[in-house]
């Protein structure tokens, strides 16, 4: 009996719209509430079970490679590292494909999410589906994300990846009255698929195949190869620019990650590292999470939902709201900094403010 032997974590995109914060540093290594993204994937991974895992990168992939290979938490794990080059997310699992010998599941490493791939692997396998995608009803129009069509049994007949306004148009129209089937626009893609492993034929004969959301999901309907989808309720968020990536930080602080919490203890509604020196006439309106070895002076303020990664230093009358500060980075005194992120390293001159999702590098 065929079953998930691995999952792929692919982990080699730019994060274009986050920059700065990915300037220097890849996407996947990005923290969230002093989590690498990376992080993130890897326990949904492990929490399914599966100890095997192919991570697939390119920008900046040295660091990443570095930080799997020495973090002591990983080390249970079978992770490999191929040296490969591709150009798209299929591309990248064609080039790995001598290391899968089962079904396998396919992810990606900057996003965060909470899915359950162990319940995702038993719908899989309650079906005969060539191919499963992760879905989740959003609130919001989705012309970004794309369409789905899903009969009533989940099976896809229509996936529009990122459609033009006129195939938005030309589908809802095509499709509005069916009786038997539903249209949602409020589906979006989150990015977790499960293969049969059969399907890596298809990826070795069709070279022009190189995305999945582009090129392979759309011929395995053209070729009426089955496709479903499985839509549940979990978090998910795309973490794609300033705006969303504060807001993945402001809900694991709030506990909507499930099974995703930050690891130091808590204390009157914040969690605080070791060697921490808080001024007594600061104020820490919670929930905040603050690393080791962090300064804060005199009359400062932070939080609500405001994250200080290890050696920041806050000098005196500094105000932090709503924000992200990376590691030793200096806010000298009356500086204030409202819905925005300050990266490593950098130091804020006296009086100066910053808000409405700046990100300063």
């Amino acid at each position: 009996i065929s079953k998930v032997d691995c999952a792929i974590i692919l982990a080699g995109g730019k994060g274009t719209r986050l920059q700065p914060l990915t300037t220097n540093r890849p996407k996947p290594l990005v923290p969230v509430a002093l989590t690498p993204m990376i992080d993130y994937a890897i326990k949904q991974i492990t929490d399914a079970g599966i100890s095997k895992i192919v991570v697939a990168v390119k920008y900046l992939g040295e660091q990443i490679i570095d930080y799997l290979n020495q973090s002591s938490k990983f080390s249970d794990l079978e992770i490999i590292i191929p040296d490969i080059d591709p150009i798209g997310t299929a591309d990248a699992v064609r080039s790995v494909a001598d290391m899968i010998e089962g079904d396998f599941v396919v992810s990606m490493a900057d996003i965060v999410c909470d899915l359950s791939i162990r319940k995702m692997q038993k719908f899989f396998y309650s079906t005969d589906a060539y191919a499963t995608i992760s879905l989740k009803n959003i609130d919001f129009p989705t012309k970004k994300f794309g369409v789905i069509l899903l009969d009533e049994e989940q099976n896809i007949e229509i996936f529009l990846e990122k459609p033009k306004p006129e195939e938005m148009l030309f589908t809802t129209l095509a499709f509005a009255y069916r009786p038997v089937a539903e249209f949602h626009q409020n589906l979006v893609n989150t990015g977790i698929y499960i293969f049969k492993h059969k399907a890596l034929e298809i990826l070795d004969n069709f070279k022009d195949i190189v995305d999945f959301g582009q090129d392979m999901f759309p011929y395995l309907l053209q070729e009426k190869f089955k496709l479903n989808g499985f839509v549940d309720d979990y978090y998910w968020i795309d973490a794609g620019n300033v705006r969303s990536y504060l807001w993945a930080n402001y809900d694991v602080l709030r506990g909507f990650v499930e099974n995703f919490s930050p690891t130091r203890k808590k204390k009157r509604g914040s969690w605080i590292g070791e060697n921490v020196v808080i001024d007594e006439t600061a104020e820490i309106i919670p929930p905040v999470l603050i690393g080791n070895n962090v300064e804060i002076s005199k009359n400062t303020t932070i939080g609500p939902f405001s994250v200080l990664h290890n050696d920041v230093k806050l000098r005196e009358n500094v105000i932090v709201e709503r924000s992200v500060i990376w590691e030793k980075s200096v806010l000298n005194s009356n500086v204030i900094v409202q819905k925005s992120v300050i990266c490593d390293n950098v130091e804020i001159e006296e009086n100066r403010k910053i808000i409405k999702y700046s990100a300063i590098s």
